[in-house]
């Protein structure tokens, strides 16, 4: 008599899109200026629009607030004249990483993001 052996159910998981570029642009652009996020910007945007929307959006966010951010340094350069700036730069960049990683988290989570106070430059 011959033994029938159960077959092995692959289930189905689902690929889940790779968003590391955008992850990478978020972490980057407290460092690197909006140099990083406008590079990964114009490399991946047109792919992503169509592909995983989510992931075009938060690279537009990220490019929007590393804008932001370079505006904003400009002007704590002009408030070192009164010898505020330094203090106002300091606090605004931590700031500007704490959001950051904010919103890596919410993009490895599939949420949407929004950095506060920043511009929308790129729609």
């Amino acid at each position: 008599m011959e033994e029938q052996r159960p077959e092995a159910v692959i289930l189905n998981q689902g690929t889940k899109p790779d968003r590391s570029l955008g992850s990478l642009s978020h972490i980057l652009a407290p460092f690197t200026g909006f140099l990083a996020p406008l590079v990964i910007f114009a490399i991946k945007n047109d792919e992503a629009r169509q592909n995983d929307p989510l992931l075009s959006s938060h690279l537009k966010e990220s490019l929007n607030a590393s804008i932001t951010f370079m505006i904003a340094s400009f002007i704590h350069g002009i408030l070192t004249i009164v010898l505020i700036g330094c203090f106002t730069l300091l606090v605004h960049w931590i700031l500007y990483i704490i959001w950051a990683f904010n919103a890596n988290s919410a993009l490895q989570a599939g949420q949407e993001y929004r950095y506060p106070f920043t511009f929308r430059f790129v729609n």
